[in-house]
């Protein structure tokens, strides 16, 4: 229909004249004068810009490049001049430009995404120029937060998703760490300081294992108590929303809890009373919604590998730090609770496993450290752990130690990811962890209170699937250390396990579970070739030796009585203590050195990949303006 005013053809849907703007600039050969001013002064329609950039190939990019430089030089020089509304739609648009434009394919990536962004002959002119005003946005103690957050936001899109270029090397030689930290410090709200946090893991990472980075000195430099307890307290609401993710898709709440208890317990304390509307999936649905878990705000974690590895003042604080609100779990606790949700989910998709892999090296350097690990057997909070697959492990009664919390998780981590296809690598490490952790409560005498059980059972279970499905694991990379670290682990319980097991049923306990498993012991020596005739007291001739020895008394006593009772051959177990000979074993040096980063070079690239892919997802999604 016509316009009774124009006579023209009224278009069918209104379209703002900012996304006209958008359409011109891959399209008109002269950009008019005046533009850039009308461009940034109208409120910008993110969706819309993304969508114009994603229907541009490269191709298309790189011929009309010179409109790409234009738009980077006048986003800057709107920055330069901070006044608003156009610096603040210079960021947004800068940010959207960025995500789109450096995630598309070129047949020469580096070179190609240089010509697009800023030309080969300029790029350093310009970029150090969109490098400063960046810091200098971030860094301004009495400017805007919004905007400060915005220009982190717009760092994020080019150091994300330019990473394997030399973009990112303006950032890093730049040194953003200060003015972030202090924005860290001076934000309301902590999980507004996700983003900032992020960015500072992702600049420590670039280039890791080929170049000096200046950033991993500031981590291990760093002392404001102030702001490690924002970024604590920022790890703590973004692991809350990880784990929401999981509850969302199947709420494993267990039935005996109140509405107002449960809320407590997860963190949303103020909603007791609240009706559930949550929908119900199908199982199908489940699995499909899993695979996609955990969301892209997993990639923070990054920045507390980074500082859990270089400074130790981080990890005390983070451990020891307290909730205000009594209502309210501590950060830590909510990151071993989603954590937990992770490893059951481990499995589903490459993603998950490597995010899983990323937190058992946190978690390996907390524990190794004798004083953090005192403090973690010492600090008692109460923690949700997943129960959304069985098997189950006992729900805890009362608060329990961090220590008890994490030999859990481990625990729920081994038992829900066997597959034929093993995750070697996540299993190899979640033993590393356990013995690490069993190695301390030995040589500290520290007596732990905990279902000790479950975890021999698990273990045990584990025996017996490597047994089962020998064939496959031989396919497998690492699997011969990994088998060998599991029989490490169980020789270590057994002889450390006086010093650790809280009474004398406990340690029974263990040796029966090891009588029962007398054969499939044998059977994982024959299987995997191990306690080779050089191998001179190798552990898995210790169980079997334990397990032989035991197996010896009760048949004699059987022979006296055929039927035996539970009790009765606990009582045998404990009087066969007098003539047993278990050779004190402990994790050997190798083992008990410290971490080195270096030894895990291909893992630790693995979840780089993963952590700067989601990244570019965070900043990829147009916020509101």
């Amino acid at each position: 229909m016509d316009s009774p005013l124009t006579q023209q053809a009224r278009p069918e849907v209104f379209e703002p004249k900012v996304v006209g703007l958008y359409k011109r600039l891959f399209t008109d050969d002269e950009i008019p004068q005046g533009f850039w001013a009308e461009l940034f002064l109208l409120r910008p329609d993110l969706p819309k810009l993304q969508q114009v950039l994603e229907n541009a190939d490269s191709g298309l990019l790189i011929q009309s490049q010179h409109h790409s430089h234009q738009l980077l030089i006048q986003s800057i020089a709107a920055l330069k001049l901070g006044r608003p509304p156009a610096d603040e739609h210079a960021l947004d648009t800068l940010t959207v430009f960025f995500a789109v434009v450096l995630a598309k394919r070129y047949s020469n990536p580096s070179s190609d995404i240089i010509e697009v962004v800023a030309g080969l002959d300029n790029v350093d002119a310009v970029f150090s120029e969109l490098v400063a005003s960046l810091d200098n946005i971030i860094r301004k103690d009495d400017g805007d937060v919004s905007l400060r957050l915005k220009a982190v936001r717009t760092a994020i899109a080019v150091v994300s998703g330019g990473y394997q270029t030399a973009l990112v090397s303006y950032f890093v030689d730049r040194d953003f760490f200060p003015a972030i930290m202090r924005l860290v410090q001076q934000l309301d709200d902590p999980l507004q300081a996700t983003e900032p946090v992020l960015l500072v893991g992702l600049l420590a990472n670039h280039g890791k294992f080929e170049a000096h980075n200046p950033y991993q000195v500031r981590f291990a430099d760093f002392v404001n108590d102030k702001a490690m307890d924002r970024v604590a307290e920022s790890v703590g609401q973004m692991s809350s929303i990880l784990r929401a993710q999981y509850i969302e898709v199947q709420d494993d709440t267990p039935v005996a809890w109140s509405v107002a208890g449960t809320l407590s317990y997860v963190g949303l304390g103020v909603l007791a009373g609240a009706k559930s509307t949550q929908p119900v999936f199908t199982d199908d649905q489940q699995r499909d919604l899993f695979a996609k878990l955990p969301g892209p705000e997993a990639a923070t974690l990054i920045t507390v590998y980074d500082f859990a590895l270089a400074n130790k003042l981080f990890c005390r604080r983070f451990v020891a730090w307290e909730a205000m609100d009594k209502d309210e779990p501590p950060p830590f606790s909510t990151f071993i609770s989603f954590t937990s949700y992770l490893y059951q989910h481990a499995y589903r998709s490459a993603r998950a496993s490597s995010y899983a892999y990323l937190t058992l090296l946190i978690l390996f350097i907390l524990v190794e450290d004798a004083a953090i690990a005192k403090l973690l057997c010492e600090t008692t909070a109460p923690v949700r752990l997943c129960r959304q697959r069985p098997p189950f492990l006992p729900l805890p009664k009362t608060d329990r130690s961090y220590v008890a919390a994490i030999i859990d998780l481990l625990a729920d981590g081994i038992n829900h990811n066997l597959r034929k296809r093993l995750d070697t690598a996540f299993y190899a490490q979640t033993l590393t962890v356990l013995s690490r952790l069993l190695t301390y409560l030995a040589r500290s005498r520290t007596k732990l209170q905990y279902h000790w059980s479950e975890l021999w059972r698990s273990l045990l279970s584990f025996v017996r699937f490597l047994n089962q499905y020998a064939e496959d694991m031989h396919t497998l990379p690492g699997t011969t250390q990994l088998v060998q670290s599991l029989v490490d682990l169980l020789a270590l319980a057994l002889s450390g396990g006086e010093a650790l097991l809280p009474d004398e049923a406990a340690y029974d306990d263990l040796f029966y579970k090891l009588v029962e498993s007398g054969d499939a012991l044998v059977k994982l020596r024959d299987c995997y070739q191990l306690g080779k005739p050089d191998d001179q007291g190798a552990a898995i001739d210790t169980l079997i030796g334990v397990s032989q020895h035991y197996q010896e008394v009760i048949e004699s006593h059987r022979a006296k009585k055929e039927h035996l009772s539970p009790r009765e051959i606990q009582k045998i177990i404990r009087q066969g203590y007098d003539t047993l000979n278990v050779e004190a074993r402990g994790v050997d040096q190798e083992q008990l050195r410290g971490f080195r980063e270096a030894d895990n070079k291909i893992e630790v690239k693995r979840f780089l990949k993963v952590v700067v892919a989601d990244a570019v997802v965070l900043v990829s999604a147009p916020q509101a303006t």
